[in-house]
């Protein structure tokens, strides 16, 4: 029997587990779902609005098939839990998706060449390790339902078949300025189809929805989907093949319309994601609108279409800031106070009642600072937190802001040959699907990308400093321009923690032991231990165990999530033992470790037997990759 604790079956509209999956998982593994009207025990619900019966001859049994398909794998998404936040090694975050699905035409999804297709696309995308399908007969005619048969709204027929532009529609910034360029560079009707994944979001996309028709009168067609869980808690909400979701219903609206092309606007900083720990895989390192998933969604969706179906990407070589400054470009700046781009809209904001977004989350700080490159802040949005004028609320806040300075600051300091090697891997994944007489060019193209984007952050910055901070005031602390000031953009992640640690280390533990001692070096880890679990869950005491030579050597405690390898080694100086022999113990521990982990050496030094700690600290951390912290 095979028991794996990521292997799950999901079996859709009433199928039967398959004879040879029988007893693969136990029972909470195996996961229904129900969409079809007339199957009792309904647990989704899927609406596409304003697709009227004039559409239902657009919409060929293969694409409905498409539909349902996406449809059942994107609530299977929200549903199937991945690890923890902080588990992000792809071994623990990943899961093994198996699903069974009546479709229509079933000789056509039975073919290998089909599955494996899909299978593929779906992988890369949502960073899961696999995904299977078993697919067999739907049985019964379509029932009335609000997925192919709504005749409110209508379309026109005389619309139907017209070549129409087809445009994925988010309420965003990007998808904005993206659709304003249609409407700008064509003459005719643009069609554009969003997601409504709640009622926020839903208020976000009628809201921009309703602007852009006052200025473009007559040449707006909007079809929003609505997608979700029926009596059901989502228990997953990295949503990471919502995409595929919302491009098949772009594709179904291309086809209906008369299109082989479907248009998706994101810039390419956001799509490319280029990060350097390609083995770790998280809800941040979104890889929906990648040129490889772009690609491979192009496969599938051709073989449905049964010739050539394109999805066209504008936006691939342009920055956050070039994209923004589209809508400055064709004078509609006023229509960016309606977009939002914040992920954390569920939060009621105690700052300001009136904002639509946090401020700190990694898309908030994204698009400020390409609102400051833009000179276009005026227009922005409100924000709970102001990232230009006010201390950060909560470490993740500054966390967020440290991490896209430093990304920014790694391509501005990186030659192209260095971008090239570094980023091998995934600049392939990308030139795989370029053809190979301009692999060159597009490898120079996403360089040029990344440098403009770098440039781009510097010149928000300092046009913030301009505005809101001078020599002749104090410094906000806690500021953007702390961090600035302090150059903590430039330090690697691990070397910030481990300044971190050490600092709340220092603080805790003499307050702690003020009236007592320690009896042993296991009592002092137990004590740092009970003070890291307090600050984050990601440490681990006593692991991982590192291999050198024939010897394994295990840190006393590490965090080795997000991206930051730190080991951590606490030594207690007591009477009987010589500053010489903390020495040898650290030097010694210094030569086990990989050469590229963070290392922080915790000594607690009660009676003072180190006399010169400056001295004591320089001599290894000007030699090593590591940070002494003494307390006393």
């Amino acid at each position: 029997m095979q028991k794996t604790d990521t292997r799950h079956i999901i079996l859709c509209d009433n199928v039967a587990v398959p004879a040879s999956l029988a007893d693969t998982v136990p029972a909470h593994r195996i996961t229904r779902l129900v969409n079809r009207d007339g199957l009792p025990n309904p647990n989704m619900t899927v609406k596409i609005h304003d697709f009227a019966s004039r559409l239902i001859p657009k919409m060929p049994a293969r694409t409905r098939d498409l539909i349902e398909i996406s449809a059942f794998i994107y609530a299977a998404d929200r549903l199937i839990k991945r690890g923890r936040t902080d588990q992000v090694e792809f071994e623990n975050w990943a899961r093994e998706l198996v699903f069974c699905i009546p479709v229509r035409d079933l000789t056509y999804w039975q073919q290998t060449e089909v599955s494996t297709n899909l299978a593929n696309a779906l992988t890369f995308m949502s960073g899961d390790k696999s995904y299977q399908f078993y697919f067999e007969q739907r049985t019964g005619s379509d029932p009335l339902t609000s997925l192919f048969h709504n005749t409110d709204n209508a379309a026109n027929a005389s619309d139907l078949g017209t070549a129409y532009p087809v445009a994925l529609f988010s309420g965003g910034l990007d998808s904005l300025a993206g659709v304003v360029s249609l409407l700008e560079t064509t003459n005719t009707k643009v069609v554009i189809t969003s997601h409504r994944s709640n009622p926020s979001t839903t208020r976000v996309q009628k809201r921009v929805c309703e602007a852009l028709k006052k200025l473009y009168p007559g040449r707006l067609l909007y079809h929003p989907l609505e997608c979700n869980l029926k009596q059901l808690r989502a228990n997953e909400e990295t949503q990471r093949t919502r995409f595929f979701l919302y491009t098949a219903v772009g594709f179904a609206l291309a086809q209906a319309y008369g299109q082989d092309v479907l248009n998706i606007f994101e810039n390419g900083i956001t799509s490319i994601n280029l990060s350097k720990r390609q083995d770790l895989i998280n809800g941040r390192a979104s890889r929906t609108t990648h040129p490889k998933t772009l690609g491979l969604l192009q496969m599938v969706l051709s073989g449905v279409n049964n010739r050539p179906f394109t999805i066209r990407h504008p936006f691939i070589h342009l920055t956050k800031t070039e994209v923004v400054s589209i809508l400055k470009q064709y004078n509609k700046p006023d229509l960016i106070t309606s977009t939002v781009t914040c992920t954390k809209t569920f939060l009621k904001f105690k700052n300001r009642t009136s904002a639509s977004h946090c401020g700190f989350c990694s898309q908030c700080v994204d698009r400020r600072f390409a609102m400051y490159a833009a000179k276009l802040e005026q227009y922005d949005a409100v924000y709970d937190f102001d990232l230009a004028t006010e201390s950060f609320p909560i470490k993740d806040a500054q966390t967020h802001v440290v991490d896209y300075m430093r990304h920014a600051h790694t391509f501005a300091t990186t030659h192209f040959d260095e971008f090239y090697n570094d980023y091998l891997e995934p600049l392939s994944d990308i030139t795989e699907y370029v053809p190979s007489c301009q692999v060159e060019e597009e490898v120079s193209k996403l360089y040029e990308l990344y440098q403009r984007h770098s440039r781009a952050i510097e010149r928000a910055y300092r046009r913030m400093s301009d505005k809101h901070e001078s020599m002749f005031r104090p410094l906000l602390l806690n500021s953007i321009y702390e961090v600035v000031n302090g150059r903590r953009f430039q330090r690697d992640r691990a070397e910030c923690l481990a300044d971190d640690v050490a600092q709340m280390l220092s603080m805790a533990i003499p307050t702690a032991l003020a009236n007592t001692t320690p009896g042993h070096e296991n009592a002092l880890n137990d004590l740092i231990q009970a003070l890291l679990k307090r600050d984050r869950e990601s440490y681990e005491r006593e692991y991982p165990a590192v291999r050198f030579s024939f010897a394994t050597v295990v840190p006393d405690h590490s965090s080795t999530a997000a991206d930051i390898d730190l080991f951590i080694e606490a030594k207690y100086l007591r009477k009987k033992m010589s500053p010489s022999g903390i020495t040898d113990q650290i030097a010694a521990d210094l030569m086990k470790y990989p050469e590229g982990a963070y290392k922080l050496f915790v000594i607690y030094d009660p009676e003072r037997r180190i006399k010169d700690d400056t001295r004591f600290k320089r001599d290894f951390e000007q030699r090593n990759n590591c940070t002494i912290c003494i307390i006393r």
